[in-house]
């Protein structure tokens, strides 16, 4: 039986958000589709699991209960030519690029938010603009717009591969700033040196260092962080704040 069969108009609504966001937990999807009661709601998901067509995990840490969808369904349900399904391997991650993504927008310091999956859909937006990251977030002050790649960082990479993603973001005509997010300072400490020594002093003013203590833990609370930029530390919002008077 095709996915579609299992599901009504109302379900397919429910859903809808995780068209963007891929994966969330199941309050915030509630909220963003204007579902029913939390109750009725959990009950309608549960047979969408059953049914092979969402896949849930629970978080060990905040316990709450996240969806996505099953590879065949998202096959069935989704347009864009580039999906990406999600793995168990890379879950924790996608769920931070969500999370953090989403506290970017509610602030406000962002405009616009296109996570990887939306970008692979674009028409030859890869070949024109060679790397694409976890998240684009885009930023208007009036007088121009700024695009910011988002790459959100768990595990230390080999210095080739740091060297290579960082000289690709560099050329690339897409994106003014790139924003690199880590769940330890050690581990942002290493990738600064190490894309300090590929791009230089001049290079460096592209690129933005945020860490987040507990980040696989704790939801992150952009409003406390500090970050790194030009060598220089910097409250976050603060940082935000001039870049939208720029």
């Amino acid at each position: 039986m095709a996915y579609m069969d299992l599901i009504n108009t109302a379900h397919l609504n429910y859903l809808s958000p995780l068209s963007k966001w891929r994966v969330m937990d199941l309050e915030s999807l509630r909220k963003e589709a204007h579902g029913p009661n939390y109750k009725s709601f959990t009950r309608i998901i549960r047979r969408l699991e059953k049914a092979n067509i969402l896949h849930g995990y629970r978080h060990p840490f905040n316990k709450k209960k996240y969806v996505y969808y099953s590879s065949k369904a998202q096959k069935e349900l989704q347009e864009e030519k580039g999906f990406k399904t999600i793995s168990k391997d890379s879950l924790i991650h996608d769920i931070k690029v969500t999370e953090i993504s989403k506290k970017f927008l509610e602030l406000r310091w962002i405009d616009q938010v296109m996570l990887e999956h939306q970008l692979l859909g674009i028409d030859c937006f890869k070949s024109l603009y060679k790397i694409i990251p976890d998240a684009m977030f885009t930023l208007a002050n009036g007088k121009r717009s700024y695009n910011l790649a988002f790459e959100l960082e768990l595990t230390q990479k080999s210095k080739s591969r740091i060297k290579e993603k960082a000289k690709q973001f560099l050329i690339s005509p897409k994106y003014d700033y790139m924003l690199f997010f880590f769940s330890q300072k050690s581990l942002m400490e290493s990738y600064m040196r190490t894309i300090k020594e590929e791009v230089g002093s001049d290079g460096i003013g592209k690129f933005i260092f945020i860490h987040a203590e507990d980040l696989r833990i704790k939801e992150v609370e952009l409003e406390k962080l500090k970050c790194s930029y030009k060598d220089k530390e910097f409250k976050l919002e603060e940082l935000f704040s001039t870049l939208s008077k720029l």
